[in-house]
């Protein structure tokens, strides 16, 4: 339950969308540390959206672009979100703009390794997805070339390779995380 490091020359990229349900207001984030864990660049935007799951798809989606553009070779992919690797992986779900957006940005990056890490091991990404709501201004994404002050403590834990806390989770919902 803690981040951890890609393989050598592997590029990880941590996702996460928040979700402001009275406002419809949503903040994603995401992260790129390479394999000693240091932060390579970050990424936080603002914009509306109709529910959590959308949100966490469009920091996906967000991530992708950046892949893209910034010509990363080998990349893995982590998400809290198990609802949006599930998506990714059924087929017969083709009627979501974004998610069929991130399905072809995926074959185009010949489909990276996408899994699930606890909330714990996506603090970074759910930290700048929270900023972004809380300050809210929509449509605007911001690359971060250096990280955030308010992720600075989270990033030295992650590096330490530190974890706190024990998950209990029910026989239903490790099923879930196997398949």
């Amino acid at each position: 339950m803690h981040w951890e490091r890609p393989p050598p020359n592997k590029i990880k990229l941590n996702i996460d969308g928040a979700f402001l349900k009275e406002k419809l207001h949503a903040g994603i984030g995401g992260v790129f540390r390479n394999s000693s864990g240091k932060w390579i660049m970050g990424f936080t935007k603002s914009c509306y959206t109709t529910c959590s799951l959308q949100a966490g798809l469009l920091a996906l989606e967000q991530g992708l672009k950046l892949v893209v553009d910034m010509s990363f070779a080998a990349i893995e992919i982590e998400s809290d979100s198990t609802d949006i690797i599930k998506m990714l992986i059924d087929e017969n779900d083709s009627t979501n703009a974004c998610l069929l957006n991130c399905r072809s940005l995926m074959h185009r990056l010949k489909s990276p390794v996408i899994r699930h890490n606890f909330r714990e091991g996506n603090a970074v990404a759910n930290c700048l997805a929270k900023e972004a709501v809380k300050n809210f201004k929509p449509d605007k994404c911001y690359h971060l070339a250096c990280p955030p002050l308010f992720v600075k403590a989270i990033l030295k834990k992650d590096m330490q390779g530190l974890c706190f806390g024990i998950k209990r989770l029910s026989t239903n919902i490790c099923n879930s995380l196997v398949t």
